[in-house]
């Protein structure tokens, strides 16, 4: 297990984050554009993808779209409004959840939060959304202590983990060190685990299939690219299939259940971009797709 304190190749995961920031922005999902505005999320997402940000454009804000309310859906069968948010960057989750009266705690590296958290707390004081209930924490996810002193703000009430676009960056040492981390934590406080990230290698996959062979041509370039940008091979953990992941996760002591990403308890804002031939078959890929919610087993 490399040294995380050392290494400092995690805090160039950023970029991608003003990306992601991007893709909110062309959806409806609340304060994804003061946000991608103040980052310059247009302009990075520009510099890195190039001329394939016309073509990713048509399938990638469906994506992170359903991503992101698949997350919030997932809080909401649990039933919380206490959220504890790993490597957080510049989702626009803590506004809305805080905005609706719950308490939010994000995290990420020192690094991103230098650059981020300024930016959203100043949309928070715009938006008149109380910052008492807004935390961003400076937290590793494979430092033990770290979460748990994030996790300290909940004062031992019931809470949700999430995280959404994490899991790729990491290798296999990294996310079991990660998800015993949680299982600490979520022992503790008690509550669950909420995540999109486990096997989001056959959501590309079952993408790439339904295009056929010229989104392939940009989407693995592009892929390629954020790779070389974070240091980061991002397909080279994928678990090979569900059963695979299912066993390395309770093996580490959590229960698991599924439930669709998409399953029309949302709309998907951004589903107009796409070609209406395709629609109907990427809307059945979508809703194929499992989140998935892991409890902590003692």
């Amino acid at each position: 297990m490399e040294n995380i304190h050392s290494n400092n190749d995690h805090s160039r995961i950023s970029p991608t984050a003003k990306i992601t920031a991007y893709w909110r922005s062309l959806s409806d999902i609340p304060y994804s554009e003061e946000i991608a505005e103040a980052a310059g999320a247009e302009q990075t997402a520009r510099e890195i993808l190039g001329d394939r940000i016309v073509e990713m454009g048509i399938i990638s804000p469906a994506l992170f779209e359903m991503r992101y309310k698949s997350i919030n859906y997932g809080i909401k069968k649990c039933g919380l409004n206490n959220v504890l948010e790993l490597a957080s960057g510049l989702t626009p989750r803590g506004l809305q959840i805080v905005s609706e009266g719950g308490v939010y705690v994000g995290t990420d590296l020192p690094e991103m939060f230098e650059e981020s958290a300024p930016m959203i707390k100043a949309i928070a004081e715009k938006a008149n959304i109380p910052l008492n209930n807004l935390h961003l924490q400076p937290a590793n996810v494979l430092d033990e202590q770290e979460m748990k002193n994030a996790a300290a703000y909940f004062n031992g009430e019931k809470f949700a983990i999430c995280n959404e676009g994490l899991l790729m960056y990491l290798n296999r040492n990294e996310k079991e060190k990660m998800a015993e981390n949680i299982r600490k934590v979520l022992l503790y406080g008690g509550g669950f685990w909420i995540t999109t990230d486990i096997i989001f290698k056959l959501l590309r996959e079952a993408i790439v299939t339904l295009f056929g062979a010229e989104p392939a041509k940009i989407i693995r370039p592009a892929l390629k690219n954020i790779s070389d940008i974070t240091g980061r091979d991002i397909s080279a953990s994928d678990f090979a299939d569900k059963s695979e992941a299912f066993k390395f996760y309770q093996d580490i002591g959590f229960s698991i259940l599924e439930y669709p990403m998409y399953d029309g308890h949302y709309e998907l804002s951004t589903i107009s971009r796409l070609n209406p031939k395709f629609r109907k078959r990427f809307l059945e890929i979508l809703s194929s797709a499992k989140a998935w919610i892991l409890t902590p087993q003692r």
